[in-house]
């Protein structure tokens, strides 16, 4: 509704025809919710964002725009007047009000969707963990953040892909082989050292245990390099399942695993991709050889420095399987790609556009949304040891400390551009200071208004929605219609953060209006049904945003 009522200031403000102002340039118009009920249902400033632009008094400006919205005849809007310095208030009349209630419960799971994405293509890369370890609980965020997008994204009309991509290509696969070989080597009684940079961890050792009782397991000693490429492909077979499992329990899924050993370096067709992208990097002379390397110039393209591309040995660095890995999204035909990146990646960022600018691609079609990091906590002392796996959290661990649900609202509660600190005791909690269950709570209390409305022979009616006429009502059904807004902004921005926002502060004020009213007044079925109608159009609005987050809705706590 507030998008409706801004549409109707900017176009009543662009028939004004303000001296200095073009038509369209309302960006700076704001329509919020008084907190006084005397204040009407809705207000703007858009006559004193007019008037600090052209000289004019405030109020003057705002009798003007409330001629020219009068003069519209707009069914929706009972009343204006001006308040202060040149505020515009708005009185909805109360009938659409009712229009609106009863527009949720037809809707229902719908309720808040949209058709804005229709017929657009959208690639979403999340995660993209190295399968050389188990997903560290820095990764939850990363995971969580990205499958909300895309869900909501979903709900927003748009086609919508999942993606991971693996990096099982590159010395850090070597590394792993090595790694499991050198625990491996210890368990017959060999002396193997770890390479210095090798992985290390109790799990490097469950997983040579596990080729050791293995009935494939190869001869040992023997021949090393053929033993060290078998602990390799092993330990990844592994621990991707490993990774797969664990984002399934965090209700994280894909439509696409890509590989980039068999999409990008495999010696079939794939494999050309490389030589391909090189040739046209060749072709518009963005690279050259230098000292024994090949240099992408990205300084020509507005960086800071050039970087190598091929190094001296002959091999790719990850930039330039990067490089081809997004040539290939362009080329799959979508209209927006979206990277779900660790904040740890910011230097990356430009030098990949800058390749993509390089070779004519659109690169407003790729965005970039980079995840701040996550400190773990408990009773307000930093969590940084693993017992079980020694060096770092994982994810799985943290998942059976507090469940999913608990995990994925957490990991949610802050702008993904913000650090975010996840209170391990706070998580654990059942009450009200946890706000999950915050919300959670609202919607078992209006399952059980429900049940007990039932055995009391009251059934939910739209016929006396007019009853509903005390301050508290009004502000929930307010706050009920904002939720299509919501969602629409939180697509756009890729923020649902501002989901989570939203549904506390209407489980809030469900709470206020609960312990306050008597819902269930038996002796006025007209009120209890129509009080019950609105809890219901609550109901669906807290399992339609939950749901957006990946998070379910009990129905009894």
């Amino acid at each position: 509704m507030k998008d409706e009522i801004l549409k109707i200031i900017k176009e009543s403000v662009d028939s004004l025809a303000f001296p200095g102002i073009p038509p369209g340039n309302g960006e700076k118009f704001e329509v919020s919710t008084p907190k006084r009920k005397e204040f009407g249902d809705f207000s703007t400033n858009a006559a004193l964002i007019i008037g600090s632009m052209t000289g004019e008094d405030s109020r003057e400006v705002a009798q003007k725009i409330v001629s020219a919205i009068e003069q519209r005849q707009c069914p929706s809007i009972e009343k204006l007047d001006v308040a202060g310095p040149g505020f515009i208030n708005f009185f909805v009349k109360k009938t659409l009000f009712e229009s609106e209630l009863r527009e949720i419960l037809r809707l229902d799971s719908k309720y808040g969707a949209s058709r804005e994405g229709s017929g657009k293509k959208v690639l979403v890369e999340y995660v993209s963990a190295n399968p050389t370890g188990y997903l560290h609980f820095g990764h939850a965020r990363n995971a969580v953040v990205g499958d909300s997008v895309t869900r909501i994204l979903s709900f927003c009309g748009y086609e919508v892909t999942r993606e991971f991509y693996i990096n099982d290509a590159g010395r850090q696969m070597d590394m792993l082989g090595e790694s499991v070989y050198s625990a491996l080597a210890s368990m017959f009684g060999l002396t193997k050292e770890l390479p210095e940079d090798g992985y290390r961890g109790e799990y490097i050792y469950q997983l040579a245990e596990q080729i050791k009782v293995s009935e494939k397991c190869p001869q040992v000693p023997g021949d090393e390099s053929a033993i060290i490429e078998f602990c390799r492909e092993f330990a990844y077979s592994k621990l991707l399942e490993e990774i797969k499992m664990d984002l399934l329990d965090l209700r994280v899924d894909f439509d696409n695993w890509y590989s980039e050993r068999a999409k990008i370096h495999s010696r079939g067709p794939e494999g050309k991709k490389i030589s391909k992208t090189l040739v046209r990097l060749e072709d518009i002379e963005a690279v050259e050889k230098r000292d024994g390397a090949l240099w992408f110039k990205a300084s020509i393209y507005g960086e800071d420095q050039d970087w190598v591309i091929i190094k001296k040995d002959g091999s790719p660095t990850y930039f330039l399987s990067d490089i081809v890995y997004h040539v290939d999204k362009y080329s799959r035909g979508f209209s927006r790609m979206i990277n779900v990146w660790g904040a740890d990646h910011h230097s990356h960022v430009s030098r990949l556009k800058s390749s993509i600018k390089a070779l004519g691609l659109d690169e407003s079609s790729l965005q970039i949304l980079l995840i701040q990091f996550v400190r773990l906590v408990r009773d307000g002392e930093e969590v940084s040891m693993s017992k079980r796996s020694g060096d770092f959290v994982t994810l799985r661990e943290v998942l059976n400390e507090v469940g999913c649900d608990v995990t994925r609202f957490f990991l949610l509660m802050r702008s993904s551009d913000s650090h975010l600190d996840f209170d391990l005791s706070l998580a654990k909690k059942e009450s009200s200071e946890n706000p999950v269950y915050y919300i959670q709570y609202a919607n078992a209390r209006i399952s059980s208004l429900t049940k007990n409305s039932a055995e009391a022979g009251v059934k939910a009616s739209d016929e006396h929605l007019d009853l509903l006429s005390s301050n508290e009502e009004r502000d929930l059904v307010k706050t009920l219609l904002m939720f299509p807004e919501v969602v629409g902004s939180a697509a756009d921005s890729f923020s649902p953060h501002k989901l989570v926002y939203y549904l506390h502060e209407l489980a809030a004020k469900f709470h206020f209006y609960y312990n306050k009213t008597r819902i269930l007044d038996l002796g006025n079925d007209y009120i209890s049904s129509a009080r019950l109608y609105l809890t219901l159009c609550v109901q669906v609005v807290i399992r339609n945003g939950l749901g957006l987050l990946g998070i379910t809705v009990p129905e009894s706590m």
